[in-house]
């Protein structure tokens, strides 16, 4: 028994000097501090647009978009404290043409902002716009349902065929105390209508900047509503004191869509004018809200957004700086142009005019105020009345809406439209035909004959978009016509070749030496044979070419308004290329009147062919000569006394004189 209890002793001793060891050790040990874990504090996700449009110019602005904002990042980030977590972003600065390059440059950790900056300077953008992407790539780096922002810097909407909404809506389901705000460059007014859904999804801000002034204060302005911390400077960081700002004078101005109504967080166009200097600009730029210190006195604002704006006079004191939200008493019309089967219509033209405008400078009655081709589109307009206009093809669809300040109203525009699309071949089977003119006409019993044409093309190809209903479409190819009756249904596609079976002629006419034009034109008719006196084709061209339908014809070639023609008759048969060889033979004949000392004597006379018609004539005296077919003619000529008839054969190629006898 006693060489048992042996051990046990020495363990139970062991045992105790390794508790004592555990409580000296915990009380050395000082008790953690209330730092930051890694999920704790502020946090920024920057996410910059590298796609290579970004190497474009910001309106006036002298650098590019991608250096423009660089340098508005070092200028706003430099001062952040190193406790703040920064992330960076980019998407299509890799490669071009490539909607998966998304890249996290820099993942969400603490520390000093140029590790972010020296990054940010790099980018070298060349590729696509995958913003969708960049977006749930920029999710993913903060962790759970935790409070951080995301900041995109982009010059427009994701074209990658994704949408930037539907993502933004996923992130705000996910985690839904993470903001996304937006800061776009530059963007069309449609574009940036279409982007302000990604904040909205998550309670953020949109910013539309047009200069460099304007896309410093939206990045500091998006920075502040992350809640950041200040920077401490050691010179300041042990003071109690806090010194007093001395007031400044200045306009702290904001905009609003209605009296009384909340600030609007848009690039509003900004113009301020020293009123006392004759209209002198101090400042022109576009900002959501703008500080300016100035000096006291009187200025002029003007604020504009959209079709809305505002002029007011304000006075600067010395006492501080002057804060006044202007009123553009507008609201928002939204138009949406669809089938009658509710998708968009893809090529419309959006047209909207006032009727009514309640403010002195608003609108002229029935003045066209916008036109536009999206399908979905936002517009801010002064409050009234409006006529909105939407045409797709040759359909058409007219509403009138109203819209009050600080409202949203609604322009729902469906056309029930089909398209027809036309096109003709030389034969079954054969290849399509071009210089087809096509035409599409429409039962109207006002119209000459009950139709009225609604559209014409020459196109190969050509596709019209028109109200349901049934059609008349003419192909007109060279002499050659076809007609069809089609009808169209809404949404339907109607689809229809037309079959020419023609045939060509070649008329080359030849003049002998004698025949040269001398300025006269040479005309090529082409009659129907059974028909002689309806011309269905001319030509003025030596060498003429005719399509014409395959049946009997006579052909005409004439000089001028002479007589002399040469004709032929030729069966055309479909499919066919015929060629016809008219030779026009010419004589000249001058006819000089009697000289009665140096006198020319008043005689009148005229030229008659075998037939008895009168092929020339002419005014007293002076001689003319004139180019007629070969053949007999009789030459008559009269004065006061008596009248005398000479008969003379014309040969081809001949050159006759004939002087008249002395009365």
């Amino acid at each position: 028994m006693r060489r048992n209890a042996l051990p046990l002793t020495i363990a139970m001793l062991c045992l105790t000097w390794l508790a004592t060891i555990a409580d000296l050790s915990a009380a050395e040990t000082p008790p953690p501090t209330p730092e930051k874990s890694a999920s704790a504090g502020p946090a920024v996700v920057l996410v910059i647009d590298g796609s290579g449009s970004m190497w474009g110019n910001l309106a006036a602005e002298r650098g590019a978009k991608i250096e423009l904002t660089q340098a508005a990042l070092r200028k706003a980030l430099s001062p952040i404290s190193p406790s703040v977590r920064l992330a960076l972003l980019s998407f299509g600065q890799r490669r071009r043409a490539d909607c998966s390059d998304a890249e996290v440059l820099a993942p969400l950790e603490a520390g000093p902002s140029e590790r972010i900056l020296a990054l940010s300077d790099k980018l070298n953008p060349k590729g696509k716009g995958p913003l969708a992407l960049a977006l749930r790539e920029a999710a993913k780096q903060v962790p759970g349902d935790t409070d951080a922002t995301i900041i995109v810097v982009h010059d427009g909407p994701d074209n990658c065929q994704q949408d930037p909404c539907a993502t933004a809506a996923e992130i705000a389901k996910t985690n839904s105390r993470l903001v996304v705000h937006t800061i776009g460059l530059g963007l069309e007014a449609a574009d940036a209508q279409r982007m302000t859904c990604v904040a909205r999804a998550t309670n953020g801000r949109s910013f539309e900047v047009q200069d460099a002034t304007s896309l410093e204060a939206a990045l500091n302005e998006t920075l502040r509503l992350a809640n950041l911390e200040d920077p401490v400077s050691p010179a300041t960081a042990g003071s109690a004191a806090v010194q007093p700002v001395p007031a400044v004078p200045g306009l702290r101005l904001s905009a609003s869509y209605s009296e009384g109504g909340p600030a609007r967080h848009v690039a509003v166009h900004w113009r301020i004018l020293k009123t006392e200097a004759a209209g002198t600009v101090v400042l022109e730029t576009h900002a959501p809200e703008l500080s300016l210190n100035v000096a006291p006195g009187a200025y002029t604002v003007e604020a504009s957004y959209g079709l809305a704006q505002v002029r007011r006079s304000i006075d600067v004191t010395e006492e501080g700086p002057t804060v006044a939200r202007l009123n553009l008493d507008a609201g928002t019309l939204k138009l949406n142009a669809r089938t009658s089967k509710g998708a968009p219509l893809s090529d419309p033209i959006l047209t909207i005019e006032a009727l009514a405008a309640a403010q002195a400078s608003g609108p002229a009655d029935g003045d066209p105020i916008w036109v536009g081709r999206d399908a979905s589109s936002e517009i801010i307009v002064p409050r009234g009345s409006y006529l909105v206009r939407v045409e797709d093809g040759l359909a058409k669809r007219e509403v009138t809406v109203s819209v009050a300040p600080g409202e949203t109203a609604i322009a729902d525009l469906a056309l029930g439209t089909g398209r027809l699309e036309v096109s003709a071949l030389k034969g079954p089977g054969a290849e399509a035909l071009r210089d087809v003119v096509f035409a599409i006409s429409e039962d109207d019993p006002d119209a000459p004959q009950g139709r009225r044409e609604l559209a014409r093309s020459a196109d190969p190809a050509p596709f019209f978009t028109v109200p349901a209903g049934t059609y008349y479409l003419t192909a007109r190819y060279g002499a050659a016509e076809l007609r069809e009756r089609l009808a169209v249904g809404s949404g339907d596609t109607v689809k229809h070749a037309f079959t020419f079976n023609v045939a060509r002629l070649s008329v080359a006419v030849q003049l002998d030496a004698m025949a040269e034009p001398d300025g006269q034109t040479v005309a090529v008719r082409v009659f129907k044979a059974d028909d002689p006196h309806r011309e269905v084709a001319r030509s003025t061209a030596l060498e003429a070419s005719f399509t014409l339908p395959p049946q009997k014809y006579r052909i005409e070639a004439q000089l001028g308004e002479n007589n002399v023609r040469a004709t032929a008759d030729i069966d055309l048969q479909a499919g066919r290329d015929t060629k016809l060889a008219l030779k026009l033979e010419t004589a000249t004949l001058t006819v000089a009147p009697p000289q009665s000392g140096a006198r020319t004597a008043m005689v009148h006379w005229r030229v008659k062919d075998s037939r008895g018609r009168t092929v020339l004539h002419s005014g007293p005296g002076g001689s003319t000569s004139v180019r007629l077919a070969p053949g007999r003619y009789v030459v008559q000529s009269d004065d006061d006394h008596r009248r005398t008839d000479e008969t003379l054969d014309l040969k081809p190629g001949m050159r006759q004189t004939l002087e008249l006898a002395r009365p």
